[in-house]
């Protein structure tokens, strides 16, 4: 069931304070930005997409980029559709009801995005501290079949949340808050793990200064990190605590906030593609993304590029 639409009438002020005209603009200006935001990411979202599935080659970090850039793509395109209606209510006087289906699946490429970001780096990190195992005894399609196991679990999950908890039922169940504990626990579990596997990596790379890697490499794999903890997280964390505390503001900077993360992802691998200017023999982006090549990034027989995938 649509809440929305009787949530928003039952309350025009916000806690914060604000008159009901001033609140309304600063919603109506926030989600506006937040649509823009959706349409860059879905350009280069539709961008890497179209690069890796041009490619005839496949390897594990190509099926996890193409599994997030799906992902992202659906969740940007869902969040402006959100977004499009609580624009247009107050210009139309009318609040338009979205089916509860397309919230679940919102909420459900929002995770599966988090959980893939989390397996590569966790599949970075393995195959960094053990270097031999990975290239001998990782499973071949050990990357599709996390991809799968992640889009299953997060839809289940949130079509058992849907029902528990009123989006796709007329009433809440008494099962709802055991479902969104759940919902929290991965929460948890995706920012120890990510945490974890990003600071060994980042350590690893810094350890590796003998080497002469590249400066820019150490700030890329940060900034993916933190693109996931400032952007990715807090829609989770703000969406569970307006569970009982109640603050349009914040859900609309938590959706903003989510955006930004998926447009960020596609932005990272045009980032790598100009972080050394115009080379004489520059690498097409699609080798970066499927491949993970890049040059000059190759010290002692051993490349580091895919680091970045």
């Amino acid at each position: 069931m649509d809440h929305y639409c009787e949530a928003v009438n039952r309350s025009s002020n916000d806690s914060t304070g604000m008159s009901p005209g001033a609140g309304m603009t600063g919603q109506v200006l926030l989600r506006s930005i937040t649509v823009v935001v959706a349409l860059c990411g879905l350009v280069g979202n539709g961008a890497v997409i179209w690069l890796i599935r041009a490619s005839v080659r496949r390897n594990a970090f190509s099926v996890y980029n193409l599994s997030l850039a799906v992902a992202d793509l659906m969740h940007l395109c869902l969040q402006i559709v959100f977004c499009a209606r609580q624009i247009l209510k107050p210009f139309l006087h009318r609040c338009f009801h979205v089916p509860g289906i397309l919230m679940v699946l919102r909420f459900s490429s929002y995770f599966t995005g988090l959980g893939v970001m989390t397996a590569i780096s966790l599949q970075r990190c393995l195959s960094v501290l053990f270097p031999i195992w990975y290239r001998c005894h990782c499973p071949r399609h050990l990357s599709a079949g996390v991809s799968a196991l992640l889009w299953l679990l997060t839809f289940l999950m949130n079509i058992l949340r849907g029902h528990a908890c009123g989006q796709l039922s007329s009433s809440t169940t008494r099962f709802c808050p055991a479902l969104v504990a759940i919902t929290d626990v991965w929460v948890v579990v995706l920012f120890v793990t990510m945490g974890t596997s990003s600071l060994l990596l980042l350590r690893q790379v810094r350890d590796s200064a003998r080497l002469h890697l590249p400066r820019r490499l150490y700030l890329v794999v940060l900034l993916t990190a933190l693109v996931f903890f400032l952007c990715g997280v807090p829609l989770s964390v703000i969406r569970f605590l307006m569970w009982k505390v109640e603050s349009q503001a914040l859900n609309d900077v938590s959706v903003l906030l989510s955006c930004v993360n998926s447009t960020a992802n596609p932005a990272v691998y045009f980032f790598i593609v100009g972080l050394r200017g115009r080379p004489p023999k520059a690498i097409p982006l699609k080798r970066i993304l499927v491949d993970g090549v890049l040059p000059g990034w190759a010290t002692q027989g051993r490349s580091w590029a895919w680091l970045l995938q």
